[in-house]
């Protein structure tokens, strides 16, 4: 069964989860994320990080009401955990679930009692042999997923929830138990096939709970209640106060994956022995769990909680039951994760997919959310991991191609930022103003334009401007469109050289303002030439007037005579 789930939805190009998850149980796939159950050891850690909230345990919850209702017989198993989550005493919080309509509430730390008891007799009975608490449940699975062969160090024993939930059948076998916890890995750990344990919800399934019912928890801070040492079970070394030393016997606590890896680890190579080891894999323990850092509260404040109502203020008083059923647990065949490991060729060949040709180029920045670049690349053999989870690789290969695109555009384009720096410049501007990239990048824009209209275009918050100018010292046209992103405080300038059709426009002109002075002397030099005409035609017509008026003269004088 799959305990965590994913809002598929909303996950996407994030890898937060995959660089917290300590056993990277998660693979990536369409840019999503999702649990490899197979390797996952339900520490609850990528449902704390996820930005998105995508991630989250299943729930008993509706179940777990609709047996309250009907009026099933409910006995809720609280975790000891619950004074520094809730900061209320017992009573207090054994009323409220009364409210809800349990039956009983009853506190974990029986079982943990009956427990501690079975861990003082496995080391009575094997003075030299190394054991491992078997109480965190995460922990039993980092130890049988990943380190199997610590699994004779494992002491043999239930944890307090089954521990607890036998108790309470063997008092009355028609009992439901509800384990009330901060744990996730429990939820994994009610399906196993020695489980007695009938519904697990969380702290903060269990807070939803009250404040739907309008039940708020009545604190009476003058009541006395009896303090049980077990009760510190949920403390980093809760475990071990517990129990009656050995003498010769060493006892050890550590909590953390990371502690709790190098202590697994120690064990392996022998060297320790003839000691006990309180595991827990959250740090500061179960006060520390998932519930706790959602909730975001003090691992200290919690701790002091917690001491608060397991410690008597004169002397250290537990539980003194009897059990004689066995609470010996056998631990399953190994489930051991297991990858063959990727040969040094194959991981080379999906280095250089990622454009990691040398050991320079492996920045092992963990932004995928692996420690180291061979990492990645012997997550992508196993199919947990994509090629573009690498941001540096991606943003070089869409960097590269948008240069190329900028580069092979006939458009020159000039980029400059809030301080009229050139940030960007492409080989057609630089063709335009006759340098070379090194020469203005990171210099005022001024050395090669005006900067007055990148400054109009800042101050006056202009998101787009067209205009033509010409640049006499470069002998060119440009159409010029400015556009300010205000997003990226960049100022970008596209420029078209129109010089060749301004050239053109201005020859075509050339030659009409010649055609037409052309026109204009000819027909100057025609009226001329009609003036001319005209003045030898009037002078010819005159003469002509005087010869006719000598021959009529002449001839009427004749007549008279």
């Amino acid at each position: 069964m799959n305990i965590l789930q994913f809002d598929k939805v909303h996950c996407k190009n994030c890898y937060k989860c995959v660089r917290h998850c300590p056993v990277k149980a998660i693979e990536v796939n369409n840019h999503r994320a999702q649990i490899r159950p197979e390797e996952c050891i339900l520490c609850g850690e990528c449902t704390i990080i996820c930005p998105q909230k995508t991630k989250g345990a299943i729930s008993e919850v509706t179940q777990l009401k609709e047996a309250l209702f009907n009026g099933a017989k409910v006995i809720a198993s609280i975790a000891p955990s619950c004074f520094a989550y809730f900061q209320v005493s017992f009573a207090s919080f054994k009323a409220a679930l009364s409210a809800l309509n349990f039956a009983d509430a009853c506190e974990t730390a029986e079982g943990a009692y009956l427990v501690k008891s079975e861990y003082e007799k496995l080391i009575d009975e094997n003075p030299d042999h190394v054991w491992i608490s078997s109480c965190c449940s995460s922990v039993n699975l980092l130890i049988d997923k990943y380190y199997p062969t610590a699994l004779p160090n494992l002491a043999p024993v239930v944890t307090p929830m089954q521990a607890h939930a036998k108790l309470l059948k063997e008092r009355d076998p028609e009992v439901l138990i509800a384990f009330i916890t901060p744990c996730i890995s429990k939820k994994a750990e009610r399906y196993s096939i020695e489980s007695a344990v009938d519904f697990v919800i969380t702290f903060e399934e269990l807070e939803t709970m009250l404040l739907e019912s309008g039940i708020n928890f009545q604190e009476n801070f003058r009541e006395q209640e009896p303090q049980f040492l077990s009760r510190k079970f949920p403390t980093d070394g809760g475990i071990i106060s517990t129990l009656a030393k050995s003498p010769g016997y060493r006892y050890v606590s550590v909590s953390g994956y990371r502690a709790c890896v190098q202590a697994i680890r120690d064990i392996q190579k022998g060297k320790i022995s003839s000691c006990f080891v309180e595991m827990s894999l959250c740090e500061g323990s179960c006060i520390g769990g998932p519930s706790f850092r959602k909730k975001e509260v003090s691992l200290f404040s919690s701790s002091l909680q917690t001491q608060k109502h397991s410690c008597a203020a004169s002397y250290l008083d537990d539980y003194n039951i009897q059990y004689e059923s066995s609470l010996l647990r056998r631990f399953p065949t190994s489930q051991k994760v297991t990858h063959l490991p990727p040969s040094s060729d194959q991981i080379a060949a999906v280095l250089r997919k990622m454009g990691k040709r040398s050991i320079e180029d492996e920045l092992n920045c963990g932004m995928c959310g692996y420690p180291s670049c061979r990492e990645k690349a012997t997550a992508i053999l196993a199919g947990k991991a994509e090629i573009n989870m690498c941001l540096p690789f991606m943003h070089e290969r869409a960097e590269s191609f948008s240069n190329q695109i900028i580069n092979i555009t006939p458009n020159a384009i000039l980029s400059v930022d809030m301080d009229l720096k050139v940030q960007q410049i492409n080989q057609a501007a630089c063709e335009i103003f006759r340098l070379a990239p090194e020469d203005v990048l990171k210099q005022p824009v001024s050395r090669i334009l005006d900067e007055f209209n990148f400054v109009d275009m800042i101050m006056h918050g202009k998101e787009k401007m067209e205009k033509t100018a010409f640049l006499p010292e470069y002998n060119a046209y440009l159409y010029q469109i400015f556009l300010y992103d205000k997003e990226s405080s960049m100022v970008v300038c596209i420029m078209k050289n129109i010089s060749k059709d301004r050239q053109k426009k201005n020859l075509s002109m050339k030659k009409k303002v010649q055609a037409a002075a052309m026109a204009d002397e000819i027909v100057e030099k025609q009226l001329r030439i009609v003036h001319e005409i005209a003045s030898l035609l009037g002078e010819t017509a005159a003469e002509t007037q005087i010869a006719v008026h000598e021959l009529k003269d002449t001839i009427m004088m004749d007549e008279e005579d």
